[in-house]
């Protein structure tokens, strides 16, 4: 009777082995086939480790016991069980069943039976598309940018009216001293001037009274024609303490006719320093745009046209002298101030003539003096021909 329990106590536990060898070996297997496939050449998107849920197997309830027992019932599916060649890379627990950290090898027992038992498994997960769909899940959506247009305002450059060219230096200006400056003698004065045609450089100094203070005669016959600085020495002599005067510098044509004439009102003093003012007048005070140098005019009308800084209050007068130095033609404008962002102010006037031929003539632009001391302060001038 003894044998008899021992007998059946092996056979029970060698059932009890074989089962639990068994479940792990289905265990393995069904953890291996989620596992991704090696063979796949691409490489898996680079993502956070995923974590897997496994399905619990159920495995069959077994009670070890000391005392003899009737040996229980395995309710289990015949099928072929695949060897256990590698380790699983991690364990799972299931309700019920032992923790199953993986297989190393085939056992003796596994091999040995031809009826191993599988147990019912639910469809095996697809690593790779969980993988996929948890990537495609986590990753952030993009707003399309639709890129607008902007509309940016060029600044545009106002194109400014330039109603005169840039007005050029006077032919003939005093650069030293300037307007109602103090000097006593000897006084150095400095000009530029255009040597006429005579090749003479007149200066004069005038008094209240309209006499000649002094007066000087420079030979430049070397420049006719040409422009140069001078710097003569004025010598005067005055009865009072103080007297206003006008420095005057003049050049004529070989006809004795005025060609440019510039002058500035000064004080002379009898004792004292020098007390000296810049120039004022620098630029040339008549622009003529019509008629050109040495034109031909016909019909009996001469119109000029042309641009003007007055000196004084005076009006501009328009002379016409041919070659005996007689006027044959005179006209006399008024030309207000320029203003705004104007140098010189345009005018225009029409002079009647009489010739019976051709005269070559010159048309001088000249304005007189307003204050004590009478006379041409400023004075230019241009050569024509006048026919019928």
């Amino acid at each position: 009777m003894r044998k008899e329990l021992q007998k059946k106590y092996n056979f029970r536990l060698i059932h009890q082995h074989a089962a639990w060898i068994i479940l792990c070996g289905l265990t393995a297997a069904a953890l291996a086939a989620c596992q991704p496939q090696p063979a796949a050449p691409t490489t898996p998107p680079t993502a956070a480790p995923a974590t897997h849920t496994a399905t619990s197997l159920p495995s069959p309830t077994s009670t070890a016991s000391q005392t003899p027992t009737t040996p229980p019932t395995i309710t289990a599916t015949p099928t072929a069980v695949p060897l256990i060649t590698e380790t699983p890379s991690f364990a799972e627990t299931s309700t019920g069943s032992p923790e199953v950290a993986g297989a190393t090898e085939t056992t003796t027992a596994e091999t040995a039976l031809e009826t191993p038992l599988e147990p019912t498994l639910e469809a095996p997960i697809d690593p790779l598309a969980t993988l996929t769909a948890m990537a495609l899940s986590d990753r952030p959506t993009k707003t399309p940018v639709i890129p607008t247009a902007t509309k940016t305002n060029t600044p545009t450059t106002t194109p400014t009216v330039t109603p005169t060219p840039t007005p050029p230096l006077a032919d003939v200006r005093i650069t030293r001293p300037g307007l109602f400056s103090k000097i006593i003698s000897p006084y150095r004065m400095e000009a530029n001037v255009a040597v006429g045609e005579d090749g003479l450089v007149h200066i004069n100094l005038i008094g209240e009274d309209a006499r000649i203070i002094t007066s000087q005669l420079l030979d430049y016959k070397n420049y006719i024609n040409r422009k140069i600085w001078i710097a003569p020495w004025l010598e005067f002599n005055i009865a009072a303490a103080a007297e206003t005067a006008r420095l005057e510098v003049s050049v004529f044509d070989k006809f004795n006719r005025p060609m440019y004439l510039t002058s500035v009102d000064l004080i002379l003093l009898s004792v004292g320093r020098n007390v000296i003012t810049p120039a004022v007048i620098v630029q040339e005070p008549y622009l003529i745009r019509y008629p050109y140098p040495d034109q031909t005019i016909q019909g009996g009308t001469l119109w000029v046209s042309g641009l003007a800084r007055p000196v004084n209050d005076s009006p501009v007068i328009l002379e016409v002298f041919d070659e005996q130095n007689k006027s044959i033609a005179i006209s006399a404008i008024s030309v207000p101030a320029p203003t705004g962002d104007l140098s010189h102010t345009p005018f225009e006037v029409f002079i009647p003539y009489e010739v019976k031929a051709a005269t070559p003539v010159r048309l001088v632009i000249r304005q007189e003096s307003t204050g004590r001391i009478p006379g041409t302060v400023a004075l230019t001038s241009m050569t024509l021909s006048l026919e019928p």
